[in-house]
């Protein structure tokens, strides 16, 4: 690697106990270029950006900037070298205006006061010069999640900053909202030489932007060239067959109670659009896990939250048991007899003051009242019955909080057994957890489908999909045709091209 003026990582490894993420990856950013960094779900792309954002430090390997040893202890660090981080998950605070935002950590001073006038309007400058439709005192809540990602990148230009990472960027922007982003990107790289990692999965976009593309496989660099020179079906073949087949069979449950042919349809959604989807037509039977396998922002997340009413989709229609269903709320969907397990847990799947045993209740509360007045015994025993159907470790008297992530799961998978579902939709169960709750976690979602139970699994993790899955279907780009993947030709790989296919 050149010491011109660049950010380089050299032979970085990252192992988390007994897991290697990263293996001897190696890449350059230099100043005013742009470098693609893509790959499959889990490949390593997040964890790279965490180590070069000082987010986490490398087990082996080195960073550098303009030929100097950097080292990063935490952001803070990298910040103050020049770098930048736009994350999938968005860190403005909702409750402070786009101006606190923009200049949190950064303040401007008159006097010894804050100079809110200056900061409003340089921050009224940036929403307009990014095509951001907010004033500068709007507060962040207000704003959608487009809106939202691109106040971030505005506030990472606005610190005048080196090297810009992006992590899945257009994830929520629409079209135009793309374009206008990709415009940005180019003429930073272009006008004030800022080196840019650009994650993404979208070779429309990668192509349109990109000088130098890197390609990771199973934390390991498959690819690496001149945006030039370089082909989409090479770069769709570099990333699908690096790696192991991971054929399924092993870890496969029985097909459906007493291991025959599924039930009766239970839940059917009929071309879906709008909203981020865009034609979902799928079905899932009595006793059967449906598997959905696809890339990120490729519609998984949106079309669960559809399914559970938190929120809505202008087109096409869906039938749960039968009859016609369009959900209001998850109230209304709870009560029609679905249970929904978030991806975001700490955010959106529990209370953390709460005890284990509280959380369980949330969502039975109105089952339990009797002359207006809750049973509380009846509650906590409800409570008890569903915990001990749960392997749960550590005391559910104490908050949430105080157990593991892998016995939160499991708390909340008691929380949705105990509402008595028909259907159960699942977002990354197992995001977070150790691989002994992995495996109760997969027991307790196999005994469901097992006592009639349907199950829509959502996961980026193939080898998960192909050990609990009885059909596993593809996301791409908000669309689903409902067509499984033939088990004969159920691979990692397979799985992979499907989820690619489009891309190229």
């Amino acid at each position: 690697m050149s010491a011109r003026e660049s950010l380089v990582v050299a032979e970085v490894s990252k192992s988390y106990g007994a897991t290697k993420a990263l293996t001897d990856v190696s890449l350059e950013i230099p100043a005013g270029r742009i470098v693609a960094l893509i790959g499959h779900n889990g490949a390593g792309k997040s964890t790279l950006l965490r180590l070069l954002s000082g987010a986490d430090t490398p087990s082996a390997g080195s960073l550098s900037i303009d030929g100097r040893p950097v080292s990063f202890q935490a952001p803070s660090e990298a910040s103050a070298a020049g770098i930048a981080c736009v994350y999938q998950e968005l860190s403005l605070i909702g409750e402070l205006t786009v101006a606190e935002n923009l200049f949190l950590g950064t303040e401007k001073l008159s006097g010894g006061l804050l100079d809110r006038r200056t900061m409003n309007r340089e921050a009224d400058a940036l929403c307009a010069e990014y095509g951001i439709p907010a004033a500068s005192t709007d507060r962040v809540a207000h704003l959608s999640v487009a809106h939202r990602q691109l106040l971030e990148v505005a506030r990472a230009i606005h610190r005048d900053v080196r090297y810009l990472l992006l992590d899945e960027p257009t994830t929520a922007l629409e079209q135009k909202q793309i374009e206008e982003l990709l415009a940005v990107l180019r003429r930073l790289a272009r006008d004030r030489g800022v080196g840019i990692l650009l994650i993404d999965h979208k070779l429309d976009e990668v192509f349109a932007v990109a000088d130098h593309i890197v390609g990771l496989s199973n934390g390991r660099t498959v690819l690496s060239g001149d945006a030039t020179k370089i082909g989409r079906e090479d770069v769709v073949e570099a990333i699908v067959g690096a790696g192991h087949e991971g054929k399924a069979g092993a870890g496969r449950r029985a097909r459906s109670p007493g291991g025959g042919a599924p039930g009766d349809v239970v839940f059917e959604a009929r071309a879906l659009a709008g909203n981020g989807l865009d034609g979902v037509s799928l079905a899932v039977h009595a006793g059967e896990i449906l598997g959905i396998y696809g890339l990120i922002g490729a519609g998984r997340s949106r079309f669960l939250r559809t399914v559970y009413g938190a929120e809505t989709s202008p087109e096409g229609a869906m039938v749960l048991n039968g009859k016609a269903f369009a959900p209001r709320d998850p109230e209304h969907a709870i009560a029609a007899g679905i249970a929904f397990l978030s991806e975001e847990r700490k955010s959106d799947g529990f209370i953390p003051q709460m005890t284990s045993i509280d959380n369980v209740l949330l969502p039975v509360l109105d089952r339990f009242v009797s002359a207006g007045l809750l049973r509380w015994d009846a509650l906590r025993k409800a409570a008890a019955d569903a915990l001990g159907h749960v392997p749960v470790r550590g005391d559910i008297g104490q908050p949430i909080t105080a157990l593991s992530g892998g016995n939160q799961q499991k708390v909340l998978f008691a929380r949705a057994l105990l509402q008595a579902p028909r259907l159960l939709l699942l977002d990354e169960p197992t995001k977070g957890v150790d691989i002994g709750a992995k495996a109760e976690i997969y027991e307790i979602i196999s005994s469901f489908a097992r006592s009639g139970g349907s199950v829509i699994v959502v996961s980026s993790e193939e080898e998960e999909l192909l050990d609990i899955a009885d059909r596993i279907v593809v996301f791409r780009h908000g669309a689903c045709d409902g067509n499984a993947i033939p088990e004969d030709d159920l691979s990692i790989a397979t799985l992979r091209r499907h989820a690619w296919s489009q891309a190229a």
